[in-house]
């Protein structure tokens, strides 16, 4: 028998991600699901999830999580996350979070958790994204100005920001390298039901080159969520990246 090594609650449990986070979770053997927290108005509180049946609670109702050392991972909102930061600065515990949408005054709000908790953001989880935001960065810098960059990216019609997060971050990587990337050349496209898909072009003097990435899974998110908390779990308070976790932070 393998021994459970990360203790997980997921904070968004009731949603889209949350719950295949957990029920993926509930499959990997090197996790144990601790929690599964929602809403206070949710009307799946006192539920069992299908794919655990570990009884949904409210986060409202969390008032002790100082014996939990695992890892808190938020897949709600932007005031659910803030909600998060909080109780993980209370327990001291590894904070995860995968909600988009964050402002500066969210991230400054969850950077100061990070003195006290190992603290992870990542809008996107997936493996091929973090791949294509180093190698834009490494093509941006080597075209230098000659060359014009956009972002394009497409999600499904009930997503609520836009640009997205990972435009958002693909974005940082172009400008992080040099770039003057401009807002304008950051098209947001919301339609059906696509997953998510994000190209990046450089258009130059007689050619141009495009990265695209497509999500043809909502998995790879869940699955790199799990692979990111397990990573964090054995962190020391600070602030990572979801580079750092693949060992190809710049």
């Amino acid at each position: 028998m393998v021994k459970s090594s990360t203790s997980l609650i997921v904070h968004g449990a009731t949603g889209r991600m949350g719950s295949r986070i957990l029920a993926l979770a509930s499959l990997d053997p090197s996790v144990r699901i601790a929690g599964a927290l929602t809403h206070a108005t949710s009307a799946r509180i006192g539920a069992e999830s299908a794919a655990t049946g570990v009884r949904v609670s409210s986060v409202a109702d969390v008032s002790d999580m100082h014996d939990f050392k695992g890892v808190l991972l938020d897949v709600s909102s932007r005031e659910g996350a803030l909600s998060a930061a909080t109780l993980a600065r209370s327990a001291r515990c590894a904070l995860l979070v995968c909600t988009t949408g964050l402002n500066k005054s969210d991230l400054d709000a969850l950077r100061s958790a990070a003195g006290v908790c190992p603290v992870l953001v990542a809008p996107n989880t997936s493996l091929g994204v973090s791949i294509v935001a180093k190698i834009i960065s490494e093509i941006s810098r080597a075209l230098g100005p000659d060359f014009d960059c956009s972002i394009v990216e497409s999600h499904h019609n009930r997503k609520k920001d836009a640009p997205s997060g990972t435009a958002l971050r693909l974005a940082r990587a172009v400008r992080d390298s040099g770039h003057a990337l401009r807002d304008d050349q950051i098209l947001a496209i919301r339609g059906g039901d696509v997953i998510g898909e994000h190209t990046v072009r450089f258009a130059g003097p007689g050619e141009y080159i495009e990265l695209t990435h497509r999500a043809t899974s909502r998995d790879v998110f869940a699955l790199g969520a799990i692979r990111a908390a397990k990573w964090l779990s054995a962190r020391a308070p600070g602030w990572y990246s979801i580079e750092d976790t693949l060992g190809i932070a710049s």
